[in-house]
Formats: C-alpha cells, structure tokens, sequence
C-alpha cells in the first residue's frame, strides 16, 4: 500500500511538474544536438573487410587464423600505415613531444581492430574522419599483411632449401663412396650379382663334384667361390644400403625442388570475402543515441531533484 501512495505521489509530482520537465528535455535535447555536432565531436566513418587465410604455412601450434591475426596487428604493418597516411598530422600530433609514440599506439589500437568470428575468418577495421581513408587504411592493411606473409613464408622456405641442399650433398657423397667400393669389388673380383653369380657357381660346383670326368674342371670357378666366400656379405649390404640411400636420395631433391618453387612463387595469402567500401553514413558519433540519453538523463535527474526538494518542503512545513 505505501508503494502504491509513493508511486502516485511520484506521478502526481510528475504531471504537477510536467511544464518545467518538458522545458528540461528541450533544453536537454538543443544541447546534446549542439554538443554532438561536428562542430564539437568530429565524426568518424567505418570501413572494414573480411578475410579468410590462404596458403599460409603453419608455424607451431597456432591456426591458420591465429597466424593471420598475429601479423595483421604486427607493429611492422602499424608503423607502415602509420608512415603512409602520415597519421600524426592526420590526428594532429607532434613526433616530437614526449610520448608521442605511445600515444599514436594508443590512437591506432582505438581506430583499428582485428578481430576473429565465429566462422574462423577475420574482420579488420578502421574508423576514420575520412570515409576514403578509412577504406585505403583497410586495403593497405590487406596489401602489407600479404608483403610481409611472403616474406616470411620466403625466408623460411629459403631456410628449408638451405637444409636440404646439404642433405642432399651429403647423400650424394654418401652414394658415391659406395659406389666407389662397389666398383672396386666388381673390377678386382669379378662380383657383379650376388644372387645370380651364387647361383651359377653352387650348380658348376655341383656338376663338377657330381660328374668324376669334370673334376679337373673345379678350378675354374674356384676364384668366383672365394670372392663369393671372401666379399660377398659386403657386396650385398652396399648394394642394399645403397638402394635405400638412393630411394632417400630422390625424395630429398623431389622436396628441394618443391622448397625451391615455395622461394619463387608468388601467392597471395589471404581470400577477401568482404572488400572495404566507402561509408556513406558515419558510424560515430550516433547522434540520436547521445540525445535520447541526455534527454532521459535530465528527466531522472529532474525527477529525483524535485522529490529531495518536495520531501525537504513537506518537512519543514510538517513541523
């Protein structure tokens, strides 16, 4: 019950009062349109763009998007814009003073956002006075993350090539010292497949012992037993170590060709699904928004204003 009489006092106040009140939100309203011109606040306009990344190799643990958002917010490509749009006469800041280089961090991190969805793309976004440059922030933000990606995808590609070119040398040496030894055992005794020439020589031993006549015939193949006997095990392990070693070989020069191809292609590495577009409407300050607040700001306070002052009167006068 005195809930309810305190609600109707305070709308009896209101209605009481309803002259002075809508005098207020006028007066509130003249002066938030006033304070919110671009006379007072200077307005801002957005520009962004959606991508998606491309091509890029990963590093570590981290996604492909991570990667992207990493460079995009890297202080290499803030300086580069920062130099290009000449922003410290743009915001009217002075290299010289103190600070100076903090404050600009401050100002770009304000006007330029990179952010993820929830669909693994990326959103960059500038806010400018200039509606135009706020769209060529966006796209030079695009070009430099693109420059600085190859270049990184280039200089490690050049490192792989770096390491697999010795690979590859090694293994070449590898290989010809074994075919060095394999081309000694062939010339100096006479071994030229393991497989075949056992073969050979266990039937002619065979048939010799076997047939009495052919017995003198046993030292003809005496010196290919002892080879076999002597050089044999060596013969084969090379040959097997050296057919392994050239099969490891021709997959290191298939991925050094394909490093290599990495150093000189060009690629782009981000897919824009959104491009940037001038902004035909500002997006700050939102003028409406500054109004209705001040003007429903004043009435609270009005409101609470009056019922102190009409509480303090009923006080005194109940005395």
């Amino acid at each position: 019950m005195a809930e309810y009489v305190n609600n109707a006092s305070l709308w009896n106040l209101i209605i009481g009062r309803w002259r002075q009140l809508i005098m207020l939100a006028a007066v509130a309203t003249l002066l938030s349109i006033v304070f919110s011109s671009p006379f007072i606040i200077e307005p801002r306009y957005r520009s962004n763009a959606v991508l998606y990344p491309a091509n890029i190799i990963p590093m570590g643990t981290e996604t492909p998007t991570e990667q992207m958002m990493q460079v995009l917010e890297s202080d290499q490509i803030r300086d580069s814009i920062v130099k290009d749009f000449d922003l410290f006469t743009v915001y009217r800041m002075d290299h010289a003073d103190d600070g100076a280089k903090s404050a600009m961090v401050r100002k770009y991190k304000s006007l330029v956002s990179v952010r993820k969805t929830e669909y693994e793309s990326v959103v960059v976004e500038v806010e400018d006075p200039d509606p135009v440059r706020a769209r060529d922030m966006v796209n030079a933000i695009i070009h430099y993350f693109n420059r600085k990606t190859k270049l990184m995808q280039k200089e490690k590609s050049i490192e792989v090539v770096e390491i697999l070119s010795r690979e590859v040398v090694e293994k070449r040496h590898e290989m010809d010292s074994m075919e060095a030894v394999l081309t000694t055992l062939r010339t100096d005794y006479g071994l030229l497949d393991y497989g075949l020439q056992t073969e050979y020589a266990t039937e002619r031993y065979l048939d010799v012992i076997t047939t009495p006549s052919r017995k003198s015939s046993a030292k003809e193949i005496e010196p290919l037993l002892a080879a076999l006997k002597e050089k044999g095990g060596e013969f084969v392990a090379l040959n097997e170590h050296l057919w392994r070693t050239r099969g490891k070989y021709n997959d290191l020069k298939e991925q050094l060709e394909r490093a290599r191809f990495d150093v000189d292609k060009q690629l782009t590495y981000s897919n824009i699904i959104t491009h940037p577009e001038v902004a035909d409407r500002k997006s700050y300050p939102i003028r409406w928004l500054i109004v209705l607040a001040s003007v429903i700001g004043t009435l609270l306070m009005a409101v609470v204003v009056i019922s102190v002052i009409e509480n303090i009167r009923s006080s005194v006068f109940s005395k």
